[in-house]
């Protein structure tokens, strides 16, 4: 808890103390300006002369990048490492901050530490051709959405698919339904920023609307919560088990008994018999069905091949890039609005982005940043708590 303290602490230095004044065009900016605006044949050319037979360095915090389409496609290339996000922070403030070459490509979660920190501190640098600028909502193109994930609520319906356990996302905070599986939002950071957005305008009418529902009643402001969704936040969080990781929540519901309940990853489902599992937003829940988050692609600032940087971005962003990364893969959606999601992603119930519009809490960047410190700190005490 210290050292998180710690870490905000520091954040609102820098985000106070970065200079404001103009500085000159470095070569990097000059390269992404420059890709932005060509064919990906010029731009293939142009990476392919800058990078020879050396490699396209990667951070990622997911490890489907691994693939190695781009290099077939391509010729150039890439290495990468997939460190969690908290770690390529780290490594971006040593590396970056210190002008020593690391990474030329990031992928990575957490538009707080993102924008405060990373971008804030001028260690990446945001690209968006201008070919996808119309297929990608503006929200999402600085800094830029290479791809959605989401977490969604599932149960143990005990074989019988009609069974509608869970039919309002209040039932996750009564003590009848305790030990919802969940990742610990002082570890994941996904869980702490849908905790944040969850507070917003929008989510505390839907939870009224799924309040008076589930108790027959209006919610009454008595003062002990600032409002409506932070008391949904606490009963959570005091209902839950935390668990470190997706694919064991996946397990245990798939081996539990009925009325087990976790939030996992969509893509989670594969890996385990999910013939007695039911995905409550399939089922219509009142409130929210789970969260989605964005992985955001970047630039570093002091890339050595900013050309093979642009044009990698390019090519997630394109329909056969996101397919041979992302695209088989139930609960992944691509920023750019003309690809939807895999017939093998349709087989296990899955559903195009705007579906999920409506019933999963959006990581919300702008209201995030608007209220973090305030919302960070009342959740770390209710996680202390626990």
């Amino acid at each position: 808890m210290k050292k998180t303290a710690l870490l905000a602490a520091m954040i609102l230095c820098v985000s106070l103390l970065i200079p404001t004044f103009a500085s000159a065009e470095t070569d990097v900016q000059k390269a992404i300006a420059e890709a932005a605006a060509m064919s990906w044949d010029e731009l293939l050319a142009k990476a392919q002369s800058e990078i020879g037979d050396n490699e396209l360095h990667i951070y990622s915090n997911t490890s489907r990048v691994k693939e190695d389409t781009f290099t077939a496609k391509t010729g150039i290339k890439i290495a990468t490492q997939n460190p969690n996000d908290s770690q390529i922070y780290e490594m971006l403030e040593q590396e970056v901050g210190n002008n020593v070459y690391g990474a030329d490509v990031v992928l990575l979660q957490d538009c707080f530490m993102l924008t405060n920190f990373a971008i804030a501190s001028g260690w990446l640098e945001n690209y968006i051709p201008e070919e996808y600028k119309s297929c990608i909502l503006e929200s999402d193109q600085n800094p830029l959405v290479a791809v959605y994930l989401n977490r969604l609520f599932f149960y143990n319906d005990g074989g019988t698919k009609d069974a509608r356990l869970f039919k309002n996302v209040w039932q996750f905070t009564d003590p009848e339904f305790k030990g919802t599986e969940f990742k610990n939002p002082m570890d994941e950071k996904s869980s702490m920023n849908f905790l944040i957005s969850l507070t917003s305008e929008k989510w505390q009418a839907k939870l009224a609307e799924a309040y008076k529902s589930y108790y027959g009643k209006d919610w009454e402001n008595t003062g002990a919560f600032a409002n409506i969704s932070y008391e949904w936040i606490y009963k959570f969080l005091m209902n839950c088990t935390f668990v470190s990781k997706d694919s064991t929540i996946a397990s245990d519901i798939a081996s539990g008994a009925a009325g087990s309940s976790g939030l996992f990853v969509f893509s989670k489902l594969r890996s385990v018999d999910a013939s007695n599992i039911t995905v409550c937003a399939n089922d219509g829940i009142e409130g929210f069905a789970g969260l989605m988050y964005p992985i955001y692609s970047m630039i570093a600032a002091n890339a050595r091949y900013p050309y093979a940087a642009c044009l990698y971005i390019n090519y997630l962003l394109s329909e056969e890039g996101y397919n041979n990364i992302f695209g088989s893969q139930m609960g992944t959606y691509s920023v750019n609005s003309t690809i939807g999601i895999s017939e093998n992603a349709k087989s296990y119930g899955d559903q195009p982005l705007s579906f999920w519009q409506d019933c999963l809490v959006f990581e919300d960047a702008e209201h995030v940043q608007n209220v973090y410190f305030e919302a960070f700190d009342q959740i770390q005490q209710w996680c202390a708590s626990k």
